[in-house]
C-alpha cells in the first residue's frame, strides 16, 4: 500500500507533467522552423540549440552525452548540419588534437531570431505570474533532473 505522502507526491508528479505537456504542445503546434527550408530532426534542432546556449565551443562527447546519443551518432549528425552550413569544427583552444563545434554567425542569428519570436508569442501565456513568480518557476524547472 502507498503512503498518503507518496500519493499526494505521484499526483502532484502528474499534475506538473501534464501542464509540462500542454505547455509542450503548444510550443510544437505553429511548426515553426528557425532554417528556412532546412528539414531537421529534433536531435538536430535540439544539438543547435545547446550550442546556441553554450558559451564556449563543444566538443562531440560532451555534446553525445547532453543530448544522450552515441558519439557515432554525434559524428554523423554534426557532419549533416554542417553540409547545411549550421556548424562549424575546429581545433580546441585548450588541446589542438580535439574537435569542437560551434553555430555558423548565421545559425547564431537565426536561433536567436526564432527564440525572440517564440518568447513574444508565448509571453502572453505568463501573465498572470509576478516576475518573482515566473524567476521560481524557471529556478524550479532547472532543477529537474532527467534520467
Amino acid at each position: 500500500m502507498m503512503h498518503t505522502s507518496t500519493v499526494d507526491r505521484a499526483t502532484q508528479i502528474g499534475s506538473v507533467l501534464e501542464s509540462i505537456f500542454t505547455l509542450s504542445r503548444a510550443l510544437a503546434s505553429p511548426r515553426m522552423t528557425p532554417f528556412g527550408d532546412a528539414v531537421l530532426t529534433r536531435t538536430q534542432l535540439e544539438i543547435l540549440f545547446v550550442l546556441a546556449h553554450e558559451n564556449e565551443p563543444v566538443a562531440p562527447g560532451r555534446l553525445a552525452a547532453t543530448v544522450r546519443v552515441t558519439p557515432g551518432a554525434i559524428t554523423q549528425t554534426m557532419d549533416q548540419l554542417r553540409e547545411k552550413n549550421l556548424v562549424d569544427q575546429s581545433p580546441s583552444d585548450l588541446d589542438g588534437r580535439v574537435r569542437v563545434w560551434r553555430l555558423t554567425e548565421t545559425a547564431t542569428a537565426q536561433v536567436a531570431a526564432f527564440e525572440a519570436a517564440t518568447v513574444l508569442r508565448t509571453s502572453p501565456w505568463f501573465t498572470s505570474l509576478s516576475p518573482d513568480e515566473l524567476a521560481t518557476l524557471a529556478a524550479l524547472i532547472s532543477r529537474v533532473e532527467v534520467a
